[in-house]
């Protein structure tokens, strides 16, 4: 089995990058192969428009997402983090996300195997956790579309301290379990 990870914040080690890297650690408990990517890392362009990938079944860009792109439809489990800014996940992981349209075939069907699992982690400074869930609920959404099982959505609050999820023993527990119920 194989679960991948993937980090839309540019901070390296940050909280989103060591609550997945948690939810990975679990899912090597329950023995799946992991790779992690981290998107600030990569070059890639968003969605061009051009419908190629609806007459052929990949998108018509080759850069670094191209591999990933490859990997989440090869996956049995993805984990998807971004910080929350401005009520909407990063830059970075909007362009992926975008990218991910070349999932849906000219008859607006999904691509992916049914019932690919899914974990979606947010960060986000404000203490209200409510204030921001309409930023993942809505990618659930999306992922639920294209024929994903969303296991579990964890929300970090307090996400203005870059060590917050180091030193949430609870938080990281929280990830790692997720991870071994995949």
């Amino acid at each position: 089995m194989k679960a991948i990870g993937i980090v839309g914040s540019p901070r390296k080690n940050g909280n989103i990058d060591t609550l997945v890297e948690s939810v990975l650690d679990g899912a090597k408990e329950a023995e799946y192969q992991t790779t992690k990517y981290r998107l600030n890392e990569m070059k890639y362009s968003g969605c061009q428009g051009c419908d190629y990938c609806k007459s052929h079944d990949t998108c018509r860009l080759d850069d670094d997402l191209s591999g990933l792109l490859r990997d989440i439809a090869d996956a049995d489990a993805v984990v998807f983090g971004s910080p929350i800014y401005f009520y909407l996940f990063t830059g970075q992981f909007k362009l992926m996300e975008d990218r991910m349209y070349s999932f849906i075939d000219s008859e607006f069907k999904s691509r992916i195997k049914p019932g690919k699992k899914a974990v979606i982690i947010t960060s986000q400074g404000d203490p209200n956790l409510n204030a921001y869930a309409k930023a993942a609920d809505d990618f659930a959404g999306t992922l639920k579309f294209l024929g994903f099982d969303v296991r579990e959505i964890i929300r970090m609050d307090d996400g203005g301290s870059k060590s917050a999820a180091r030193e949430s023993r609870d938080l990281q527990e929280k990830a790692r379990s997720a991870g071994k119920a995949l």
